[in-house]
């Protein structure tokens, strides 16, 4: 397994869509928590994300279709064999 060594952000507009991608290292749950609480864009319609660290992980659609967001970005994660990422 990999981690990150540091944040990393893409941003990229789609008909009018704005979609902003944040991974940041996380040791904790806790710690995850507060990364999406603190990143979480307020005007945003969804705010979807996902984390592992181990063996433990969570994803969530927030609102999106069930399994069309959460569940892609932890597989992105795990695509990239990252631990210790939100």
């Amino acid at each position: 397994m990999f981690q990150l060594e540091q944040a990393a952000t893409f941003e990229q507009v789609i008909k009018k869509s704005r979609f902003l991608a944040i991974a940041l290292p996380v040791s904790t749950e806790d710690e995850a928590k507060t990364v999406i609480a603190a990143h979480a864009e307020a005007g945003a319609n969804h705010n979807c994300w996902a984390w592992r660290i181990g063996d433990a992980y969570r994803f969530s659609d927030d609102g999106e279709p069930s399994g069309t967001a959460g569940k892609p970005i932890l597989a992105a994660i795990d695509g990239q064999s990252l631990t210790d990422v939100v």
